[in-house]
């Protein structure tokens, strides 16, 4: 199995713990992390971390001069991402030319299961496999595609290199940032989507379990026009009731994230479950329990004032 992340010296932290989740749960696997350059005590920590548990660390420098003009979203709750996201554009051309698949992992992620079932996808004649995210579809009318095919994350892809190789993905990705600046506000997400939307299939949720899966009205979600119903996501909705507390793959999408002030995520202990068997990072303490509690009444507040908002607005974005 090969996985690739891509980090950068102020994420290795994150990444290291992503990567001993991973290789606690699966064997037989090397990793390609993509970067525009770690320091040796970065590089250290991270060959300490996959050594331990037996897995193979290769790292692919990439020049951010390639990347430095790409537009970066702007709002505040997407801070955290660095142009480091766009280097999975690149991937083919980075891993060697014998490997045909890879799966991409985002560093805020915590695998908790073999990722074998996952690595077994069927993408002979796709480009990726990807999770959609429930009620975000309108952003397909942002990016000029049909609706009907909703709008994937990209925080865990199933990679058909070979497929990107004999039709020059990477390219097209690159042409329609060149051509589509203003439209792109989600990074290198929003070009994957706009370029790939009919050559990816779709996985289900348990292999990417993002912050929506939690959110208050998840029954009320899917996508409309005019009212006219385009997607219920049925079956993604059925797999976050059986999946939701012990996801196969869980993605801190939103935050604040575990690691910071004020998280509300009800898994974010997965995480320090997680670090606790690292070299490194074992000793990192959890949130005070206090100010925790505190965030989750008020963050509980704001989400029933904005289910009773949206049932007043009526607003085709989240709800059907």
């Amino acid at each position: 199995m090969y996985i690739v992340c891509a980090t950068d010296n102020n994420f290795v932290q994150h990444c290291s713990i992503m990567l001993v989740s991973l290789l606690s749960n699966n064997h037989d696997v090397t990793i390609y992390i993509l970067t525009e350059g770690l320091s040796e005590e970065s590089r250290r920590i991270i060959n300490d971390e996959v050594e331990q548990y037996g897995g193979k660390v290769n790292f692919c420098t990439v020049d951010s001069s390639v990347v430095e003009r790409f537009p970066m979203p702007k709002a505040k709750e997407l801070s955290h991402i660095s142009r480091a996201t766009y280097y999975r554009l690149f991937i083919p051309e980075l891993l060697p030319r014998n490997i045909d698949k890879a799966i991409y992992l985002d560093c805020d992620i915590i695998v908790n299961g073999s990722l074998d079932d996952l690595w077994n996808t069927p993408i002979d004649n796709y480009a990726l496999g990807a999770c959609l995210q429930i009620g975000s579809g309108y952003e397909a009318i942002r990016l000029g595609y049909p609706i009907e095919y909703g709008y994937f994350n990209a925080g865990v892809n199933v990679i058909n290199l070979k497929y990107w190789r004999e039709n020059n993905v990477s390219a097209h990705l690159i042409d329609y940032i060149a051509t589509n600046y203003e439209r792109i506000k989600y990074h290198d997400q929003d070009t994957l989507n706009a370029v790939l939307y009919d050559k990816t299939i779709h996985i289900q949720p348990k292999w990417n379990m993002t912050s929506i899966a939690y959110a208050c009205d998840l029954d009320k979600r899917g996508d409309s026009i005019n009212g006219r119903v385009v997607n219920k996501y049925t079956e993604e909705k059925n797999c976050i009731k059986d999946y939701k507390n012990n996801p196969t793959v869980l993605h801190y999408v939103a935050k604040p994230k575990p690691w910071q002030k004020d998280c509300v995520h009800p898994l974010y202990q997965m995480y320090y479950e997680k670090k606790k068997k690292t070299l490194h990072y074992n000793n990192i303490k959890p949130q005070n329990p206090i100010s925790r509690y505190m965030a989750i009444t008020k963050y509980k507040i704001r989400q029933i004032l904005s289910s009773i908002k949206q049932r007043i607005k009526k607003t085709d974005k989240t709800r059907i």
